[in-house]
């Protein structure tokens, strides 16, 4: 049954509705009122009579954006009229959306109903967000807008559906070994200082640190505040991945993962572009690797929906593909960049040190531990060389590289936008080059300091798309384990 009338969200969307908007515009307000009459001294029944005004407000705003928001699917278009002061239209082709995503946050849960957001090529944001639907309603809709995808995944691969569930143990490993988190604490804990400040709570940090360093050693203080915010990042992706499902049904993948707030992303295969793996520092010397992939649907901003595995030995990387992405599934043979640019990977690190150690050593006291920034950046350089590498195999391109962590691309030439190289003229004068590849997810990457032979090869692989004379065993000509410039 198709939804062609006009509905309206949820009752649960009232409440959602207030809430919105006392997080997006209240809030503030709210603080500052409460604080001046905390601060002139007024009795607790303007305290009352000023939070009853509020919450009454908040709750009619609520009311009114429910009954003035409706959607509908008319001529194969999702359409949604919105707006309390200003109406807003929003019409959405079918073929224009790349996913249909469902989150179940707790008031979602206790009230068993979804949050749908739906997803455009190349957007950094929901094209629309339905905030509460029940599940038969949602599920009728996804169908109703999806109707293509299924039908191209019945022409697809068939079969039961594949699951995989992430164990436990490898959830704890995942947030013991990401940092993910700890970015997130520092902010609240920010957060939370610059709220007090805000409400006139002044607080003397430098009394308070110079009394607890004389109580406390300051090795163990900084011990104990590391383990603790590890302990509390490991514990909030605990929170946010619990429950980790993989599915792949016909020509769709299906994550599933949340303990508090669930969230469920569909991903159309023919949709994904590349595929991306990524190993952090910590988790690299244990042989482990996250699995992303690039899909039009989510722009660079959407990174924890390209998420597709959260932790994988090298070792199963084979059979993760072969079973969930075998249009991925292809063993490409790296080679490592010529030997005469490790040179110029270690200059690019060492030479910012160099620049950034000698005004410290000239204005800031103890700069001598300074001095040990030109090695570590020189370090960082010969890592980055070490790291680099491509391959061709086919139609299918792998790209290595690294910043911090190792991050590989396993990109075919179908879902490149552009390819381009470029050269300064140091580069050109030690024959190298640079190349960078742009999808239609936003992502961008490539390599520097390639030789001048190497970029007329992905030149070709690039032009074969055009052609259309892939040549499955390509490159066989040449012997690039040994090559160097």
């Amino acid at each position: 049954m198709m939804i062609s009338e006009p509905r309206r969200l949820h009752l649960l969307g009232i409440l959602l509705g207030a809430f919105k908007l006392l997080k997006d515009f209240l809030l503030p307000l709210v603080i500052f009122l409460v604080t001046r009459i905390l601060q002139r001294g007024y009795s607790p029944f303007w305290l009352f009579v000023t939070g009853t005004v509020i919450i009454l407000v908040v709750l009619a705003w609520g009311l009114v954006s429910w009954l003035r928001f409706t959607f509908r699917v008319e001529n194969g278009a999702l359409v949604v009229e919105q707006g309390v002061l200003v109406r807003k239209r929003i019409v959405i082709p079918r073929e224009r959306i790349q996913a249909i995503d469902f989150n179940q946050g707790v008031w979602h849960r206790l009230f068993n109903v979804v949050s749908v957001q739906v997803e455009t090529a190349g957007g950094e944001k929901p094209e629309a967000i339905l905030y509460a639907l029940s599940m038969p309603v949602a599920r009728e809709l996804r169908q109703s807008l999806l109707l293509s995808g299924v039908e191209e995944g019945r022409k697809g691969v068939s079969g039961a559906a594949i699951l995989k569930r992430l164990s436990f143990k490898e959830l704890l490993l995942f947030g013991a070994t990401s940092g993910g988190a700890l970015g997130l604490v520092v902010s609240l804990f920010s957060g939370a200082w610059a709220l007090l400040d805000d409400i006139g709570l002044e607080l003397n940090w430098q009394q308070y640190v110079n009394w607890v360093w004389s109580y406390v050693n300051l090795m163990y203080l900084i011990l104990f505040t590391v383990l603790t915010l590890w302990l509390l990042a490991t514990l909030g992706m605990v929170f946010k991945y619990g429950g980790f499902t993989l599915t792949r049904s016909g020509d769709k993948l299906q994550v599933v993962y949340g303990l508090l707030q669930r969230r469920q992303v569909s991903i159309p295969v023919g949709r994904i572009q590349a595929v991306r793996l990524v190993e952090g520092v910590l988790r690299q010397p244990l042989g482990c690797f996250t699995l992303h992939v690039e899909s039009a649907g989510y722009g660079p901003q959407s990174h924890e929906k390209t998420l597709l595995w959260p932790l994988a030995r090298q070792k199963e990387l084979e059979s993760l593909l072969g079973e969930f992405l075998p249009e991925f599934a292809i063993k490409i043979p790296l080679q490592p960049l010529p030997f005469k640019a490790m040179r110029r990977y270690v200059l690019r690190g060492f030479i910012p040190g160099i620049l950034l150690v000698l005004p410290v050593l000239a204005w800031l006291p103890r700069g001598e531990l300074a001095l040990a920034l030109p090695i570590l950046g020189a370090l960082w350089g010969f890592w980055g060389y070490k790291s680099a590498g491509w391959g061709v195999q086919g139609n299918m391109l792998a790209v290595r590289s690294r910043s911090l962590a190792r991050t590989t691309f396993i990109v075919p030439n179908r879902s490149v936008q552009s390819f381009s190289t470029s050269y300064t003229i140091w580069q050109h004068r030690a024959g190298f080059m640079s190349f960078d590849l742009d999808l239609a997810s936003q992502a961008s990457f490539g390599l520097t300091d390639i030789s001048l032979t190497d970029a007329d090869t992905l030149t070709h692989w690039f032009g074969q798309r055009h052609r259309g004379n892939f040549d499955e065993t390509w490159p066989h000509t040449r012997d690039f384990s040994h090559e160097k410039i």
